[in-house]
C-alpha cells in the first residue's frame, strides 16, 4: 500500500474508531464510516493509488462522515462507560497507530526534491523501518528518540552547512566566521542528545554576534581616518567633510594613540582594506589616478586628500598606552585584534 495512502487512512480509521463509545456502534453514520474506510483500505491494498484514493467517491463521503460525527448525539454516561469495558480498542483514549505518528515525516519526505532526498534521504528510511516496528504510535517516538535517527538528521545537516559557509567565507575575510564555523564543526561532532545540540548552538550563536558587532565596530573606528580621506575623495572637500578629517586627525591621537600609520600597521585593518576594501574600488577610478594596488590606493589618500587638509596641524605621535581594544571584560594592545577574532577569549560559561 502506498505510504501517504497508509497514513491518510490509517487516520480516518482511528477518527471513526474514536467515537465508538461516546456514539455506540449501533449508530448509522459512524457504522457507514466505518464501512467506507474498510472499502478504500481494500482497494488501497488491491493497489489503488493516492490520486484513485482521492479521486473515489467513498473518500469523499468518508471525509463528510467524520466532520458529521461529531455533530451526533452521544450516548448516556453510563452506557459509554459500559461501552469502555468491553475492551474494545477503538473506543475513546485509544493510542493511535504508528501510521499517524509519522505522516508528518511522510508528508515531508514526498515534498522533497531529488538534491534532499540524497541528503537526507537515510534518515527518513529508517524513520520508516521504525513506523513499521512500532506497535503504535507512542513505541513509534519513544523508539525515535532511543534509536537517534532524529539526532543525527538534526546534527549532521549543521555541520554540513558550517562546511560550506566556511568555503564561502574565504571570500569575505571574515576571522570571526571562520573562528564560529570551525568551532561548530567542532562542537557539534561532540555533543550526544538534541538538547545539548540546541544548547550549544545557541550559546555559540549568541557569543559570535557580540563578537560580529564587536569587529564590524573596530573596523570602522580604526578606519576613521582612511574613511574621512576617501570621504572628500568621493565627494569633494566639502567643509562638513574637511572639518570631520580634521577633527579625527586630532581625536585618534589624543584618545586612542592612533596616526594614520598606526592604522595601516593593523593586521585586522589590512586583512579588511587589501581583500574587501580594495577590491570595491570602481575600475574607473583606479584608472583616473594610476592606481593598481591597495597599497597604492592607500598612498593616493594620504598625499592627495589627507595630507593637505592638515598640514597645518601638529604632527600627531603613536601611543601605544592609548591603543588598547576590551574584549570580553579583557583589555589588550589594538594590534592583537586579528589575534583575538581567531581565537576569542570567550567566557566561560558554567552550569551551576
Amino acid at each position: 500500500m502506498d505510504a501517504t495512502v497508509k497514513q491518510i487512512l490509517d487516520s480516518f480509521r482511528f477518527s471513526v474508531g474514536n467515537y465508538t463509545s461516546s456514539l455506540g456502534p449501533e449508530n448509522e453514520k459512524l457504522t457507514r464510516a466505518k464501512e467506507l474506510v474498510e472499502s478504500l483500505y481494500s482497494k488501497a491494498e488491491d493497489g489503488a493509488d493516492m490520486m484513485a484514493i482521492s479521486m473515489d467517491p467513498e473518500f469523499a463521503v468518508v471525509g463528510a462522515l467524520i466532520g458529521e460525527l461529531a455533530s451526533e448525539p452521544v450516548l448516556a454516561p453510563e452506557e459509554q462507560a459500559s461501552m469502555s469495558t468491553e475492551g474494545d480498542m477503538s473506543s475513546d483514549g485509544a493510542v493511535p497507530p504508528a501510521s499517524i505518528a509519522a505522516a508528518g515525516y511522510h508528508m515531508a519526505y514526498d515534498a522533497m526534491g531529488l538534491e534532499a532526498r540524497e541528503k537526507q534521504g537515510r534518515y527518513y528510511s529508517r524513520i520508516f523501518e521504525l513506523e513499521e516496528e512500532a506497535e503504535n504510535a507512542v513505541h513509534f517516538n519513544t523508539l525515535l528518540v532511543e534509536d537517534g535517527v532524529l539526532f543525527e538528521m538534526s546534527r549532521e545537516p549543521l555541520i554540513e552547512a558550517a562546511k560550506e559557509t566556511l568555503a564561502q567565507a574565504e571570500e569575505i575575510y571574515s576571522p570571526t566566521v571562520n573562528y564560529q564555523q570551525e568551532l561548530v564543526m567542532k562542537t557539534y561532532a561532540d555533543v550526544n542528545s538534541i538538547a545539548e545540540l540546541e544548547f550549544q548552538g545557541t550559546l555559540m550563536a549568541e557569543l559570535s554576534n557580540v563578537e560580529h558587532e564587536w569587529d564590524a565596530l573596530f573596523i570602522e573606528v580604526i578606519g576613521l581616518l582612511p574613511a574621512c580621506a576617501q570621504a572628500i575623495e568621493a565627494f569633494g572637500p566639502m567643509d562638513d567633510l574637511v572639518g570631520k578629517l580634521r577633527n579625527s586627525h586630532r581625536f585618534m591621537a589624543e584618545f586612542m594613540g592612533i596616526t594614520w600609520n598606526e592604522v595601516f600597521a593593523d593586521p585586522r585593518y589590512l586583512l579588511f582594506w587589501n581583500n574587501v576594501f580594495w577590491p570595491i574600488v570602481p575600475p574607473e577610478k583606479r584608472t583616473k589616478y594610476g592606481v593598481n594596488s591597495a597599497e597604492g590606493w592607500r598612498n593616493l589618500l594620504k598625499e592627495k586628500f589627507y595630507d593637505p587638509f592638515v598640514k597645518d596641524e601638529p604632527v600627531p605621535q603613536p601611543d601605544p598606552s592609548k591603543a588598547r581594544v576590551r574584549l570580553w571584560r579583557k583589555v589588550f594592545p589594538v594590534h592583537e585584534t586579528l589575534d583575538l577574532l581567531n581565537n576569542p577569549p570567550r567566557p566561560v560559561i558554567e552550569r551551576n
